[in-house]
């Protein structure tokens, strides 16, 4: 039945590689802004953790920059541009942009599906940002971003994956040339360094580019009402509910911790109704266990808060993850000079 896709597979290929190619020439023009611009995306759909590497990335700058987050702000239910706000809704203005905001209240963090509009509208109302950052704008070239940061799953790198839809690839392999810096996310902690040179060595890098690890760090849970952390001193019967790309490595480190889990998969960027809320309270209640609560993600966490009287009495939790870079002080190094450099 695969083999059936490659000839989609080929025309989507063609498509994407004819418009890549009119950008090289100069036949679409990439408007390039008096701004650095530093872009965190990647090749394939989902899943690979750029929300957590933007994250990253504004923890190295904002105590000594003004940073403006830009997003088309996937899954919102509006079309213009928005500022978000701590208090706005996933539906307005997208789940991630919002966990941005509500974890840097500080910072801007602006959605509009037309990045050139966005940046411009930037500057004009908030003149005082330093450096703009893209979340998720790997594809879109009709800016001209001044450093690319390209996320590929250290499980499913994009050199072994292929053009949708027979994988999961938004353009050719050859789009990684654009990057500046080439992370390998995701990467577990028992990897191998021979493993990691091999990979390191596939990427084929130019002179200009470098390439790194990371890892998820599991942060203290919180709950999702007063954000005050908990610490499980005992294995707990979790009810998980996710709607994420990709789950499995954190369902991984629940179970290793010693905790029975009992998972509720939404799509990615699902938005949660009333129905969804009975479905996971009818799971949780099921469990007869003394130790249970339910769990989930970050991301999820801002959709379900305005479910927080639907919840009761039930207890439930978030997970924030954090992001460790290998060979941390060159990469940060690299983005640094970048910024104070333009």
């Amino acid at each position: 039945m695969r083999y059936l896709l490659f000839p989609l597979a080929f025309i989507y290929g063609s498509i994407t590689a004819i418009r890549n190619l009119f950008f090289d020439y100069g036949i679409f023009k990439s408007k390039k802004h008096n701004i650095p611009i530093i872009c965190i995306g990647n090749l394939s759909v989902g899943g690979t953790g750029k929300t957590p590497h933007t994250q990253y990335i504004i923890n190295l700058l904002k105590d000594n920059y003004k940073v403006a987050i830009l997003s088309i702000g996937y899954g919102r239910k509006t079309s213009n541009l928005q500022v978000v706000e701590t208090t706005s809704t996933a539906t307005k203005v997208g789940d991630e942009p919002l966990q941005l905001k509500q974890n840097n209240p500080n910072c801007l963090v602006v959605v509009e599906k037309n990045r050139n509009k966005g940046v411009k509208q930037i500057l004009k109302d908030f003149p005082e940002t330093n450096v703009i950052l893209l979340d998720d704008g790997y594809q879109h070239r009709w800016i001209k971003a001044g450093f690319n940061i390209l996320i590929t799953p250290y499980a499913s790198p994009y050199y072994k994956d292929s053009l949708m839809p027979v994988g999961n690839l938004r353009e050719s392999k050859k789009g990684a040339e654009r990057a500046n810096a080439i992370i390998f996310s995701k990467t577990p902690s028992n990897s191998n360094p021979t493993e990691k040179k091999g990979m390191v060595k596939k990427l084929n890098l130019f002179a200009h580019q470098k390439a790194y690890f990371s890892h998820i760090n599991y942060c203290t849970w919180k709950c999702i009402s007063t954000n005050e952390e908990f610490t499980p001193d005992e294995h707990y019967s979790i009810t998980l509910v996710s709607g994420i790309a990709n789950p499995n490595p954190l369902v991984d480190y629940l179970q290793n911790a010693g905790h029975k889990v009992k998972h509720l998969k939404f799509a990615d960027h699902h938005n949660y109704g009333s129905n969804d809320i009975t479905n996971i309270l009818n799971k949780y209640n099921q469990d007869g266990s003394a130790k249970k609560l339910i769990l989930t993600t970050e991301k999820d966490a801002v959709k379900l808060r305005i479910f927080e009287k639907d919840f009761g009495t039930a207890n439930v939790y978030y997970l924030p993850i954090g992001i460790e870079v290998e060979e941390k002080e060159k990469f940060e190094k690299q983005i640094l000079n970048y910024v104070a450099k333009n």
